[in-house]
């Protein structure tokens, strides 16, 4: 994959981007922000790690994952021990990426909080993971049971993450931006009933 940074509207949402694919892509409740005020937009890095081990991300890191992706990281869904902790989220955020999104567990959570980089995953641990298992990247995977793969579009806020596959994000994004301006025209007449009733 390429090192080149992607650029996407600062209006895009997970709704919008959930009303654009009529709901699909979008990934499980239980799997949620870190931290509040969340917001992430980039193109998908596919990490396939094993349950109760993380060393597939480390390995992925060597792999110059692109400026500004989302590491999407499957095949920890029934994980005790964490996916990522401080440290290794410093090592992300150091190599350019702009968030995580894992079906497993973060630990160290105070630490990922103060940094530049967002977290979306089942929940938390103390527990350390194992480094055995290499993994693999570049292939298909699943996290919360949606389909992704490298060059998918994810989108995730406090709402949720959706993702949207790499062949149709120029149609879903005037779906979206379709969606976007009519959803802006009913706030204004809304606003606008409003202040007259208020004279």
């Amino acid at each position: 994959m390429s090192d080149e940074k992607n650029f996407y509207p600062d209006w895009l949402s997970s709704t919008l981007a959930s009303d654009a694919a009529a709901g699909r892509g979008v990934l499980p409740i239980w799997i949620k922000s870190l931290k509040p005020n969340s917001r992430v937009v980039g193109v998908a890095f596919v990490v396939l790690a094993a349950q109760d081990d993380n060393l597939a991300v480390t390995q992925a890191l060597k792999k110059n994952p692109p400026s500004g992706c989302v590491m999407m990281v499957g095949g920890m869904s029934t994980s005790r021990t964490a996916t990522i902790g401080g440290l290794l989220g410093l090592e992300m955020q150091n190599s350019g990426i702009a968030g995580l999104v894992t079906d497993g567990l973060a630990r160290d959570v105070q630490e990922i909080r103060n940094l530049n980089l967002q977290v979306w995953c089942r929940g938390v641990t103390p527990l350390a993971p194992a480094k055995y298992n290499e993994g693999a990247t570049g292939i298909p995977i699943t996290v919360g049971g949606i389909k992704v793969q490298d060059g998918d579009l994810v989108i995730a806020d406090d709402d949720g993450v959706v993702i949207w596959p790499k062949d149709h994000i120029d149609e879903l994004l005037l779906k979206a931006k379709a969606k976007l301006d009519s959803d802006n025209a009913r706030l204004e007449n809304l606003l606008e009933q409003a202040k007259r009733k208020a004279i």
